[in-house]
């Protein structure tokens, strides 16, 4: 070995030894930050359960949003209500057809107490179950006023399925087909101020709202003209009172327009 190799050997020992003497070794909390760092962006985030049904929602036809709307309150009524209205119409079609023989007696009891039925169906619609469901109201993506809306359009659906068929054994006439609209509107008012009473006070409040409603007219007879719903088809102001109904029943429907642009102003 010539001197130049062996200088060479010299020189590359020795810079190894100043590499490894001068290179700093890492402390504990910087290894430690370094592991902290490589999990950080190896780790896999949590989905947002949440974000995502509202990304599902937004892709969704709106066809699809509202029967998927229908679909999830439809629990708030569901098939056991369905059948115990139908047994109580029924109940009440077969009690009135064959005891009263008179088609128009017929009419006035059953407008009287189908629209019972109808505030009772829609406080049994609109009642919260429990804590829980009170919860799930409130995080649901649809909000409130839409479940609402979609219960109150549940039960009178329902209550027309059941009321049309039936409504012709109670009126075995020519004129059954004005007595089954004009009974129709009625409930349709009762079932909307149950609805919009319900939206604007609550549940309890718009019971006893509606109810007093009923109650009012049914102790009204022959005192209210044409504010009194449960009228014959021969009075003067029969035809008077299905307009006033129907206007009214619009403008209180659209009172709950006014309700939901005052909670997201007050939003």
């Amino acid at each position: 070995m010539n001197e130049d190799q062996r200088l060479t050997r010299l020189e590359k020992e020795w810079q190894n030894r100043f590499d490894c003497f001068t290179t700093p070794q890492p402390s504990t909390r910087q290894s430690f930050d370094l592991l902290n760092k490589i999990k950080e962006d190896h780790a896999v985030k949590p989905l947002d359960m949440r974000e995502e049904l509202e990304n599902q929602q937004q892709i969704q036809s709106a066809r699809s949003r509202f029967f998927h709307l229908f679909l999830s309150q439809w629990n708030y009524y569901g098939s056991h209500s369905w059948l115990y209205t139908g047994i109580l119409m029924l109940f009440l079609s077969l009690t009135i057809g064959g005891n009263t023989e008179n088609v128009i007696n017929a009419y006035i009891e059953w407008v009287r107490w189908g629209t019972l039925v109808v505030i009772f169906g829609i406080a049994y619609a609109f009642r919260t179950k429990d804590e829980g469901n009170c919860i799930i109201e409130t995080l649901s993506y649809y909000p409130l006023h839409y479940q609402l809306f979609a219960r109150f359009i549940i039960v009178m659906g329902v209550q027309v399925l059941i009321t049309i068929p039936l409504s012709f054994y109670v009126f075995a006439s020519v004129s059954a087909i004005m007595l089954l609209f004009s009974s129709l509107l009625v409930m349709f008012f009762f079932g909307v101020v149950g609805f919009i009473s319900t939206f604007w006070f609550g549940q309890n409040i718009g019971l006893i709202i509606t109810l007093t409603v009923w109650l009012l007219q049914l102790l009204g007879k022959g005192k209210g003209g044409i504010f009194y719903l449960f009228q014959v088809p021969t009075s003067h102001t029969f035809v008077y009172m299905h307009g006033m109904v129907f206007i009214l029943s619009l403008l209180l429907a659209s009172s709950a327009l006014l309700k939901v642009r005052m909670r997201r102003v007050a939003a």
